[in-house]
């Protein structure tokens, strides 16, 4: 069974040689990231992926913005890690227990607050949820964010190897997450054997 690998559904479990491991897709953990900046009041922030975290870090976050992500991720980032009160732009990592764990407690404040509906497309989080939808696509294993007001910049590797940036307008990932959710990949429904 060396080397055996398949995917049972998107975002939930993939089989190796080592055993179950988590799959947290990129589409998730970007909306739960935004989600979080949204919380903290952060409009403009670099995230970067490598390996199983995200890093964020952002010269507009505030104090307040700043505790708020701080207590949203039980104080695991770096800027809470000695220097943070001279460092200018704080580093926070959100882990994948950390996005499971916010995850689950926005889907509990979504249920408490069916009343109130926000206009999804226009809010942070869908338009993360979006590019890490189009990340997620095109196969892509690291990558860094640049994200200000009028454009995003991606610069990521795909697990083929090859790197590649593209820019995005304001405009143009708006209109990335006005499009329809069955656009998403369905490579993970049928299984995947690597031999």
């Amino acid at each position: 069974m060396s080397g055996l690998k398949f995917a049972l559904a998107p975002g939930l479990v993939i089989f190796d040689s080592k055993g179950w491991l988590p799959n947290l897709l990129h589409a998730k953990s970007l909306r739960v990231i935004g989600q979080s900046l949204e919380a903290a009041g952060i409009a403009a922030f670099e995230l970067e992926k490598n390996d199983q975290c995200y890093l964020v870090c952002s010269a507009c976050v505030t104090r307040e913005g700043e505790s708020i992500l701080r207590n949203a991720l039980g104080g695991n980032d770096f800027s809470s890690q000695g220097d943070h009160q001279t460092r200018s732009n704080p580093l926070f990592c959100f882990r994948p227990a950390d996005i499971s764990c916010l995850d689950v407690q926005a889907r509990n404040k979504q249920k408490s607050q069916s009343g109130s509906v926000a206009r999804t497309s226009s809010l942070l989080s869908h338009r993360l949820r979006a590019l890490g939808d189009h990340l997620d696509r095109i196969q892509v294993s690291v990558f860094r964010i640049v994200w200000t007001l009028d454009s995003i910049v991606i610069v990521y590797q795909r697990v083929d190897g090859q790197y590649q940036c593209k820019i995005f307008t304001a405009e143009e990932l708006q209109q990335l997450a006005l499009q329809p959710r069955f656009r998403r990949s369905n490579a993970y429904l049928i299984p995947q054997l690597n031999m």
